[in-house]
């Protein structure tokens, strides 16, 4: 059987379509469910208040207050902001107790946001 130079290019480009049709493109969001973590803006009001709700406030509320520490309000929590316990307790930094107490770390995007209010400051809103 002789080969053309025609026959040899159609069976090349076919191979190449064939390939790169084989690519695409996809977000981690949709390959892996991976949400990226927006940090544009982090307020007590808008994120940081429904995270400490789910995550602290039922064990660091009005009838509780373990440690003397409560979460439920945004003055109270401005203590442990700037007394660096937060950062120590949420980050499992050593000489801090690791909370959530006998729960899992908080997930890295809900960290990421604490850390990132804990650095411009803790805004309120």
């Amino acid at each position: 059987m002789k080969k053309t130079p025609i026959g040899e290019a159609m069976l090349i480009l076919g191979c190449l379509a064939i390939i790169l049709s084989a690519c695409t493109f996809h977000s981690e969001e949709e390959l892996y469910g991976i949400v990226p973590c927006d940090t544009t803006l982090v307020t007590w009001d808008y994120n940081i208040q429904a995270i400490l709700e789910k995550n602290c406030v039922p064990c660091h509320n009005p009838e509780l207050q373990y440690n003397g520490v409560r979460h439920d309000v945004y003055e109270l929590e401005l203590i442990v902001v700037e007394d660096g316990r937060l950062n120590g307790v949420v980050n499992h930094l050593p000489g801090f107790p690791q909370m959530p107490y006998q729960l899992p770390q908080l997930p890295e995007c809900e960290r990421l946001l604490i850390n990132t209010w804990i650095e411009r400051g803790a805004p309120r809103n």
